[in-house]
């Protein structure tokens, strides 16, 4: 029997952002909070609030410390 393909969820870049970047966010694009946060849930880049999360994760190292942090899990 072969196992079906599953695709992974995009990863939540909210765990990844500096605390109070959702709203920063929200003011920068003037859309809600509440649609920021869904836009990064469902991580689609072509949303300019995603490509914004993406941005300010780059510039904030916070990738990098994630990928670090799960380098060390058994």
């Amino acid at each position: 029997m072969q196992q079906l393909e599953t695709t992974s969820p995009p990863p939540d870049l909210r765990a990844l952002l500096p605390h109070g970047a959702i709203s920063d966010i929200a003011r920068q694009l003037n859309i809600s909070h509440a649609a920021v946060s869904k836009a990064l849930q469902k991580g689609r880049p072509a949303h300019p609030a995603v490509a914004e999360a993406v941005r300010l994760i780059k510039a904030a190292g916070s990738q990098q410390v994630q990928h670090d942090l799960t380098q060390l899990k058994p």
